[in-house]
């Protein structure tokens, strides 16, 4: 049974949302209607105008003393998020510590949660006091229009095409941030991501002793510490600055690859769309790539595909995504772009038949057919081949392997791009 007690005290409100939308799991046990009700009364942010009363109805019911917890757990949270508006984290981390154990003693009884003692407490209530101060800013910046409701995050590993996605992107409408980084040799046509937001990230991962280039994982609890809380608020305020409350701001630095999981507090929030464009190019060609612009060996440069790719992949995973190809995006912009188009659409008017740019719009073809143009197909520079003099240098059958691998992940995502669940499937079975 998923881990309701580990999702709530995440703050991770939009999956335990859709956990109830698809109660398949409860309806299979005894106890199934007080459970998916209890679900439902937990799965409301603190923030949330609606009204759950007539689920703890149900609950009371069936089970008294599961209802009065349940009660006390939310009079908790709603205290510990008012102590957080105020800015008294201490208040706020003695609140939380209250609500979770209310809310751990409700599970307990409802036969909800499997492993109720795992959890260390301390643990649960800082991790959860981190995630509620990220969406009380999150909430802040909204209510005063600092940021828009969408935000759209091209995510991919270096040289996977993701400046020249973002630059089509933006031609079409979608908004860059105004610190662009400038122009080189390596990417002529431009970046397209903003110069604060890489250095926020640039220190946040020298603070947990790591870089872009580094293949090894982050620190076990990284997502939920403080300072992960810290570099969230940074990155709101900044987002803020160079975006300007624009309503397409388009989010593109390799290093979230790595890092985007880190900010599920904001996903799980409810409070802005967002959408996750990852293209992905074939591994060796990246690798060359990469050779060429940074001086990366081509096994490094193999690990750190790989790694990125997990990672996006599960980060992103049960969120709006489109998987976009390297080499369809070089050769044929122009449904590459209506995919994200359709991708952004549905995420900013998911129950209605608007779009984002009117279609009737006159303008709209002409829009499209600039922003495409901007793809050059000279900007394919590299193949996916192996050098004599790599083999040379590192030839042995981890490094086999290595190759094998990462081919097996790029053509078990090409394979399945149409199908977001079966990449999903593909990739846990590699």
């Amino acid at each position: 049974m998923t881990d309701i007690f580990l999702l709530t005290t995440s703050a991770a409100w939009q999956k335990l949302n859709r956990l109830c939308t698809g109660a398949s799991q409860w309806q299979e046990t005894g106890q199934n209607n007080i459970q998916l009700h209890a679900i439902n009364y937990i799965s409301l942010s603190p923030y949330s105008t609606a009204d759950a009363n007539h689920h703890l109805a149900e609950v009371a019911n069936k089970d008294i003393i599961s209802a009065c917890s349940l009660s006390l757990y939310r009079a908790s949270l709603l205290f510990a998020y008012k102590h957080i508006i105020n800015e008294d984290l201490e208040k706020a981390n003695d609140e939380c510590h209250n609500a979770i154990t209310f809310l751990r003693e409700s599970l307990e009884r409802l036969g909800i949660t499997t492993k109720p003692d795992r959890h260390d407490l301390t643990a649960r209530t800082r991790c959860f006091v981190n995630s509620l101060v990220s969406q009380a800013e999150l909430q802040q910046a909204r209510r005063t229009n600092k940021i828009g409701r969408h935000f759209v995050f091209v995510l991919g590993m270096h040289r996977s095409g993701t400046s020249a996605l973002t630059g089509m992107l933006v031609q079409a409408g979608f908004t860059a941030p105004s610190d662009l980084m400038p122009a080189s040799i390596a990417n002529p046509k431009g970046y397209w991501e903003s110069l604060g937001i890489l250095g926020i990230n640039e220190g946040f991962l020298a603070e947990m002793e790591s870089h872009w280039s580094s293949s090894l994982p982050l620190p076990a609890g990284w997502s939920e510490s403080i300072g992960a809380r810290k570099w969230r608020t940074s990155l709101i305020n900044l987002i803020s600055e160079v975006f300007g409350g624009a309503q397409l701001a388009t989010i593109k630095d390799p290093r979230f690859c790595t890092l985007i999981m880190g900010l599920e507090p904001w996903f799980e929030s409810g409070l802005i769309n967002t959408s996750f464009i990852i293209p992905i190019r074939h591994p060796l060609e990246v690798a060359n790539s990469l050779l060429q612009a940074e001086g990366i060996d081509l096994y490094k440069a193999l690990r750190l595909w790989i790694k990125s790719i997990f990672m996006t992949e599960q980060a992103t995973r049960g969120y709006r995504r489109k998987f976009i190809s390297f080499d369809v995006l070089i050769q044929d912009p122009a449904n590459c772009l209506e995919a994200c188009l359709q991708l952004v659409e549905s995420a900013a008017y998911p129950e209605s038949n608007a779009s984002m740019v009117d279609d009737q719009n006159a303008f709209r073809p002409k829009i499209n057919h600039q922003a495409t143009t901007f793809i050059d197909k000279c900007l394919k520079r590299q193949q996916p081949i192996v050098t004599d003099e790599y083999l040379f240098k590192a030839s042995n059958s981890y490094n086999d392997r290595l190759i094998q691998l990462a081919d097996l992940i790029f053509h078990a995502v090409l394979a399945n791009i149409a199908d977001d669940r079966s990449i999903a499937k593909a990739l846990d079975s590699l």
